[in-house]
């Protein structure tokens, strides 16, 4: 592969892959029944407050009628939201998630109460951590945000595609990534606190006694905002409008890929047919290690710059993927077999995939499935530089 061509992909790519982590979010994973069409955008900006006054501001702001039936524990939670001139019905879920709550609208009355999954959840982790202890352990969680109440004191606190709140005694680093540090006051932070696609805040009378490391920027918020969509609430399902920006975004950066690089995808795709089995095997280790990867790599300061990294190069790999599935698959179909190009082949066979994308609850398993295998393939293949001995031989 020629250099030139991998930066020119890459970049093309870079560019349409903030469309592809929008279309990856969930329309309203906590509210039931649909906002207005009109509903306006809003506005909070709360360095310190509740997961009530949040709800409230939302509420005034968009004229809807608040009725609260969740417990008082859910709603005076600590909450630090500054967000400015986004949906509301965005700003809505951010908000229920913090609390753990779930609404519904009906007739412009938004109704919250508790997330009964969440709170019995929740009771378990209290259990857990009552008999553990309060002092000395850690705290990792994935695809959601983490708050570190007043009384308690923990070791490490690490939020995976979510944002760390603070209100008591942290001993080393605190880390979120895809989501901000914030230090409420009179908490505590040893270590360093950590901030990828985030910033840290540290609140009057907070004490910071490491490094305050905070990435910003585009690229780290992307990948935050993927990281969010791939480890949390993965039954969610996605609206028709999403699923179509998806996979349309998909098949355009296939075709880049197919008319830069057609002699690797033609040989990765000749390992995928010789090794299917092992590339198969190849898919669901990528699927199920990259969680763990993600986790060993965020409990360590040196690995922490090595997250985004490590979430662009699953990326690139699941597009390569995905490429690799639909010259595959347009190279069985009988339409137009004379002069057969690897880009008509994945212009044909994307189109099929593009089809079945559509599809609600398996169109998104289908297409992630179809990825990983041929990313599988690529991986082992090194990109087609390594050629596989058929299995007849």
């Amino acid at each position: 592969m020629s250099a030139a061509k991998l930066i020119v992909v890459l970049a093309v790519a870079l560019m349409l892959l903030p469309g592809l982590a929008w279309a990856a979010t969930p329309d309203s994973r906590r509210l039931e029944g649909r906002l207005p069409d009109n509903a306006p955008v809003v506005s909070i900006d709360q360095p310190r407050g509740t997961v009530l006054d949040a709800l409230t501001a939302i509420a005034k702001q968009t004229g809807w009628s608040l009725v609260v039936t969740a417990p008082e524990s859910a709603t005076t939670r600590p909450l630090t939201i500054q967000v400015s001139k986004r949906p509301a019905g965005e700003v809505l879920d951010l908000v229920l998630e913090a609390g753990s709550l779930r609404a519904s609208f009906a007739d412009g009355v938004l109704r919250v109460r508790s997330d009964t999954t969440a709170a019995s959840g929740d009771s378990w982790r209290e259990r857990r951590r009552e008999r553990r202890g309060r002092h000395g352990s850690e705290r990792v969680v994935f695809g959601q945000s983490l708050t570190i109440g007043a009384d308690e004191t923990v070791n490490k606190a690490v939020a995976i595609g979510g944002s760390i709140t603070i209100a008591g005694h942290v001993q080393r680093e605190a880390v979120a990534v895809g989501g901000s540090v914030t230090l409420l006051p009179g908490a505590r932070v040893e270590g360093d606190a950590v901030a990828i696609g985030g910033a840290v805040s540290v609140g009057e009378g907070a004490s910071l006694e490491g490094d305050n490391v905070s990435l910003g920027g585009t690229i780290p918020t992307m990948v935050g905002s993927m990281i969010r969509g791939a480890v949390g609430n993965m039954h969610s399902m996605f609206g028709f409008a999403s699923r179509a920006t998806r996979t349309v975004l998909l098949y355009v950066i296939a075709l880049l890929i197919a008319v830069a690089f057609p002699g690797a995808l033609m040989r990765v795709r000749e390992y995928l047919v010789n090794r299917p089995g092992l590339s198969a095997l190849a898919g669901i280790a990528i699927l199920l290690g990259f969680a763990p990867l993600l986790f060993m790599l965020a409990v360590t300061i040196i690995g922490i710059p090595l997250i985004p990294v490590a979430a662009m190069l699953l990326v690139a790999l699941f597009l390569f993927g995905f490429t690799v599935s639909s010259g595959w698959l347009g190279d069985r179909m009988s339409v137009s077999q004379e002069n057969k190009t690897p880009v008509k082949s994945v212009a044909q066979g994307g189109a099929i995939l593009v089809v079945v994308g559509l599809l609600p609850w398996i169109g998104t398993a289908a297409l992630v499935l179809a990825a990983a295998v041929s990313a599988g393939a690529a991986l082992l293949s090194r990109f087609g530089r390594r050629v596989a001995i058929a299995s007849a031989a």
